[in-house]
């Protein structure tokens, strides 16, 4: 279930199942900031319209060689913007095949936000404020799934370290939450949707939440996700890497993951 959370007012998604479906391309996800040297190739795969990643062997983090996975930001429609919601849900569908190597984990995308279009976009790779914020998702060994947020500095936001079955809050890196509440399974689709609610400013009542296959797998409330009313939930950071920031993550081999699905709902606006 891509929509897991009812009563939305604007959403648009490219599933082919859904009558209004959109194309799944560029025009459609409004592509920026795009790494050019790690294509993003669209086609279909196991009957659906898909997004291909490939990771050469050796390749880890975009800044290495050599390169592999995506990284680029997208904003979506117009129509439906984000900039306005107070509370967005954002679901798609990745395929692993049957002999994914995961070895130590890797990057998969998620919302991200800030206070203007293009300081939202600095919230990653080690650098985190109070004006940006990136909540995406990982894999790690074995499949094992979590959320890895970029989430301001301050004592509200510490309650991630202790999200079940097991969080790992890195003072330098992002915070690893709710490692293990689900599994990638390798040779089939799994639905993801995750559900994001901005803080009223100057108060810790922000919430993120995971759906994997309709059901709710990790919950957070009490958050402070922004610290001022400019703070906005701006698009989706479409990335995926192995890493990691060291060379013990690199892909084993050649191989690739499958995107398709991808659908975006504002349900709470501002």
């Amino acid at each position: 279930m891509l929509f897991p959370v009812p009563n939305f007012s604007k959403s648009w998604t490219t599933c082919s199942d859904s009558s209004d479906a959109l194309p799944l391309d560029d025009e459609t996800l409004v592509v920026s900031t795009d790494k050019k040297d790690l294509p993003h190739n669209y086609g279909t795969f196991e009957g659906k319209n898909t997004m291909k990643a490939v990771f050469p062997k050796g390749s880890y983090i975009p800044s290495k060689d050599p390169p592999g996975g995506l990284s680029f930001y997208a904003s979506g429609p117009e129509e439906v913007d984000l900039a306005t919601a107070k509370e967005a849900t954002f679901g798609y569908s990745v395929f692993f095949p049957d002999d994914f190597e995961y070895v130590k984990g890797g990057k998969l995308p998620g919302l991200y936000g800030g206070d203007d279009a293009e300081n939202s976009k600095s919230c990653s790779g080690g650098r985190r404020d109070t004006s940006c914020f990136s909540i995406r998702l990982m894999w790690r060994e074995e499949g094992a799934g979590e959320l890895y947020t970029y989430l301001p500095d301050v004592d509200a936001n510490k309650k991630q370290c202790d999200v079940p079955p097991e969080s790992h809050c890195n003072p330098t890196y992002g915070t690893s939450v709710g490692r293990g509440a689900f599994t990638f399974e390798k040779g089939k689709w799994t639905t993801v949707s995750q559900r994001v609610k901005l803080n009223d400013a100057g108060e810790a009542n922000g919430e993120m939440e995971l759906f994997v296959g309709g059901d709710s797998v990790i919950k957070v409330t009490g958050l402070e996700i922004r610290d001022k009313d400019e703070g906005r939930i701006r698009g989706i950071i479409m990335q995926t890497f192995f890493g990691g920031s060291t060379p013990d993550y690199a892909s084993l081999k050649d191989q690739s993951i499958y995107f398709g699905d991808f659908s975006m709902a504002i349900t709470e606006e501002l």
